[in-house]
């Protein structure tokens, strides 16, 4: 009975996201939300950084142009009520041990209005990890990187410049993983090689970002777009519910 309701559920609320949002697909392999493969409000890669200024949740403030002086930098946007996301702790504190070592931050994000301070501090009581934490209150961050998924990585080089934007690799199950996307990028980036792959969809769950002031006569657009981003969470939970 609980099946039949949940697909009956999809029935009616597939066709909704899918006429009035583009931007997502949910494909076989992963099962989960997608980015499409084209986007026109990407950040280009190639794009030079500058004017990034945050305060981690351990209240240390830092400067991007600071941080890339010493190495490269990854924005990894997390979330604590992601299952995907949540499956990438102990992948990310692998990496952060071994890059740590070779002057490279990761830096994880938390812009989801969903995740408030008190529910990050708490997941991370659970994760352990030793590398920065930033809540990212107003969503500025996401925004200005134009963070779309969790997990997604941005990899800075150390002139500023945007080198990779994507997953951290292909499967949430680890076993399952055939490429290291993140990890490849970091290596050719720190060789001064090309970044193989610079760009692919990230997988797991849309970020959600707090409103923030419009003009009135845009008002309509905000309430459709939210709208959409909460119909595109209820089909996440749907898709995780069938699959369970």
């Amino acid at each position: 009975m609980k099946h039949n309701c949940i697909i009956i559920l999809l029935i009616i609320i597939l066709p909704i996201v899918v006429c009035a949002e583009t931007d997502f697909t949910i494909p076989l392999k992963h099962r989960v939300i997608q980015e499409k493969s084209l986007q026109s409000h990407k950040l280009p890669i190639g794009t030079k950084l500058s004017n990034i200024n945050f305060t981690t949740l351990g209240d240390n403030k830092h400067r991007l142009t600071d941080l890339v002086s010493k190495g490269p930098v990854v924005f990894v946007f997390l979330s604590a009520e992601c299952p995907v996301a949540q499956r990438y702790a102990m992948r990310l504190k692998r990496m952060h041990t071994e890059f740590s070592k070779k002057q490279v931050t990761i830096v994880g994000v938390y812009s989801n209005e969903n995740d408030s301070i008190d529910d990050v501090k708490s997941y991370l009581k659970k994760a352990e990890y030793s590398f920065p934490i930033i809540k990212d209150i107003d969503g500025s961050l996401a925004r200005h990187l134009r963070a779309t998924m969790t997990p997604q990585a941005h990899l800075i080089d150390k002139s500023g410049v945007l080198r990779y934007r994507g997953p951290i690799d292909d499967n949430r199950y680890v076993t399952r993983v055939k490429h290291n996307y993140l990890k490849d990028a970091i290596v050719a980036v720190l060789n001064g090689k090309p970044v193989p792959i610079k760009e692919t969809p990230a997988f797991g769950c849309t970020i959600h970002l707090p409103d923030i002031p419009i003009k009135k006569q845009n008002t309509y657009n905000i309430h459709i777009q939210q709208i959409i981003q909460n119909t595109k969470n209820i089909i996440y939970v749907i898709v995780i519910s069938l699959k369970w």
